[in-house]
């Protein structure tokens, strides 16, 4: 899922808990921001849902039965942070997904919206807050993704299938690496003579100097 480098971030996890950071941050967007809220455990973390009544901007544009997603991944030593759309699910209980689907249509019509608004930032800020430290600068190695076409869906470079839609991505040719030319010696082995380095044969005793 391509959400861009503003709605992905990391940070260090410390001696924090997964849990601890998932429910902190759904009682305060249940308390501070009023958005119904619901915590859930993955195969990978913990995942938050939240959402709004009719009056909340981005409903306006992903529906009432939408919800911003927050994706919380450790990894590392490291906690990802990853928000984005998704259905709104209910009634999960505890490990009930191992990992969200994220719809296509909600992420066009949805990550616009929601980058619109301010919520994203206030997410991040409280989840910075409460660990105390501030975002990663992005690795090398987590933005070499694969983005696939057909849905958007951002996985692995590696991989050969999209796991959103079983999309199947183009195998890309590497290129050969190019030919290095035969070494040849300075001067003729046989009769002395001094090189340019381009000649096949010594132009004064004719030894063949390469294949």
């Amino acid at each position: 899922m391509d959400f861009g480098t503003e709605m992905n971030r990391t940070y260090q996890l410390g001696n924090a808990s997964v849990q601890n950071v998932a429910y902190a941050l759904s009682e305060f967007l249940d308390t501070k921001k009023n958005m119904i809220t619901q915590t859930m455990r993955t195969k990978n973390g913990y995942t938050v849902q939240c959402k709004g009544d009719a009056s909340a901007e981005w409903t306006k544009y992903i529906g009432l039965d939408a919800a911003v997603t927050i994706n919380l991944i450790p990894m590392e030593g490291d906690l990802i942070v990853e928000i984005g759309t998704e259905k709104w699910a209910e009634k999960l209980g505890i490990a009930a997904i191992g990992s969200l689907v994220f719809q296509p249509l909600l992420i066009t019509s949805g990550i616009g919206a929601i980058r619109q608004m301010a919520l994203p930032g206030e997410i991040f800020s409280f989840i910075g807050d409460y660990l105390g430290t501030a975002p990663k600068e992005p690795t090398r190695s987590a933005v070499m993704k694969k983005i696939c076409p057909n849905c958007g869906k951002e996985t692995d470079k590696d991989a050969v299938f999209c796991p959103a839609c079983g999309n199947r991505f183009e195998a890309q040719k590497e290129e050969a690496p190019a030919e290095q030319p035969a070494s040849q010696p300075a001067v003729c082995p046989t009769c002395g003579k001094e090189l340019t380095g381009e000649e096949a044969f010594c132009p004064l005793c004719g030894r063949k100097l390469r294949d």
